[in-house]
């Protein structure tokens, strides 16, 4: 029988280590209010590309500017928790994220908002609980993962980025990220199944 405290020690120590790798606060809030110009499509493309260095595309939408993520699922600690995307691989209350990433115009700039979906599967049951960006159960690292995106797309923008920034960001326009098919059914016409890593 394992240990349930030395489990417990080890994975706080696995996610210590990734606190500690991961962006700073003052690096996530720059990511997120940075304002970018250029030609629309080929910041588009660079925000394609750093999405895609991380995560399986689900969906590519160039008229709005949006590209959507295969759902992943993470344990209840953050750590991957299957590889096919199966639901029935995966642990009690593990997570589903998917995201939708967006370039939207700001006066003469750009800037990119991340809208994330969350699905929280329970261990017996056939279908899991949709939850809000906001729903105060969500584990930290859900928050950690979009934060990192943010930096990780505002790393292959940074050439750019505007000093100066011009009008607030927009609310409201961005296209959210919409859980597919039941992550255990793999979407029609799309290769590799629902769910990604």
């Amino acid at each position: 029988m394992k240990n349930p405290t030395l489990t417990t020690i080890v994975s706080a120590l696995i996610l210590s280590v990734f606190v500690a790798c991961g962006a700073s606060s003052s690096e996530v809030k720059g990511a997120k209010q940075a304002h970018y110009k250029g030609d629309k499509m080929a910041l588009f493309t660079s925000v394609k590309d750093a999405v895609s260095a991380k995560y399986k595309i689900e969906k590519v939408d160039e008229p709005n500017l949006t590209v959507q993520t295969i759902g992943r699922w993470y344990t209840p600690e953050g750590l991957a928790a299957s590889e096919r995307g199966d639901m029935r691989d995966v642990p009690d209350r593990s997570i589903n994220i998917v995201y939708a990433v967006t370039l939207h115009p700001d006066g003469d700039a750009w800037v990119v908002q991340i809208t994330p979906a969350y699905l929280r599967f329970f261990a017996g049951r056939p279908n899991p609980d949709k939850l809000t960006p906001d729903d105060p159960s969500l584990p930290g690292f859900a928050f950690g993962k979009a934060d990192a995106l943010a930096v990780d797309i505002h790393e292959a923008l940074k050439a750019n980025e505007v000093q100066t920034i011009p009008a607030a960001v927009p609310a409201g326009n961005a296209v959210p990220a919409t859980p597919g098919p039941a992550p255990s059914e793999p979407p029609t016409g799309a290769p590799g199944g629902g769910g990604g890593y």
